[in-house]
């Protein structure tokens, strides 16, 4: 497997998101081919998308106001988290554990980063549709059939730092399953499900970093997975009820 970072110019609101890649591409000397995967940092996808709030627009509830104090975050912001958050289950000092579009994330997403001074970044609105839209977008101006992941950073619990997440992804299977499957010494797996979108968006995020980069597309080549242009979106999320996390933090939502 290759992967290939690509540098770009700075992404605006209503941008050709799809010829920047192919342009950026060109500048590298690349071309797609087929069964290639562009992943694509989730932050350029709002941007094009106008997910940009000015936070002078915003007015915060008191138990926003009171939130803000407690964990030393701008009260406009953490009324953002509120708002776009499903569920809220924890609290540390800058952040807020959310359950936003079925991921455990923190601050819903509601990023402050790469953005100007008084401006917050939102998800994306369906990173799944937008990932999609962009896979067939591709697809019309190369006829390359390519696999799509839109990558954002999470932590990891009792780990310092950052990892990727693949927030949407089009045109290859997410999941390789083990399970009934032999290992080496001829034990079978029982539970055993490799989350490979995830692995890529790892893979990416190394590239990509979360700062000056302006490295929001990573160009991944030889990647051993199954394309296809109808896949089952919701294989990568487990049920709650039978996730080793959600079954001690749904007794602790704030």
């Amino acid at each position: 497997m290759i992967l290939i970072p690509i540098r770009t110019k700075l992404i605006k609101e209503g941008d050709d998101l799809p010829n920047i890649i192919l342009s950026s591409l060109r500048k590298n000397k690349l071309k797609l081919k087929n069964r290639d995967i562009l992943l694509i940092a989730s932050k350029v996808v709002s941007v094009v998308e106008g997910r940009i709030v000015k936070l002078k627009d915003v007015t915060p509830s008191l138990k926003a106001k009171e939130i803000a104090k407690e964990i030393d975050l701008d009260e406009r912001q953490v009324e953002l988290i509120l708002k776009h958050s499903e569920k809220i289950y924890s609290k540390v000092h800058k952040a807020l554990l959310t359950l936003k579009n079925g991921f455990l994330i923190a601050n819903a997403g509601v990023d402050k980063s790469n953005c100007k001074l008084d401006e917050v970044i939102l998800w994306p609105k369906n990173p799944q549709e937008s990932a999609e839209k962009l896979r067939k977008e591709i697809f019309k101006r190369t006829k390359k059939r390519v696999g799509i992941v839109i990558v954002d950073s999470r932590t990891a619990p009792l780990r310092w730092g950052t990892i990727g997440l693949a927030l949407g992804f089009a045109g290859f299977h997410p999941i390789k399953d083990y399970r009934f499957k032999k290992d080496i010494f001829g034990n079978t797996l029982q539970i055993t499900l490799q989350n490979l979108v995830d692995d890529l968006a790892c893979a990416a995020h190394l590239l990509m970093g979360e700062a000056r980069e302006k490295t929001p597309i990573v160009l991944a080549r030889d990647v051993p997975v199954k394309f296809s242009s109808k896949i089952n979106v919701n294989s990568v999320f487990i049920p709650p009820d039978k996730c080793l996390y959600m079954k001690v933090l749904e007794e602790k939502q704030i």
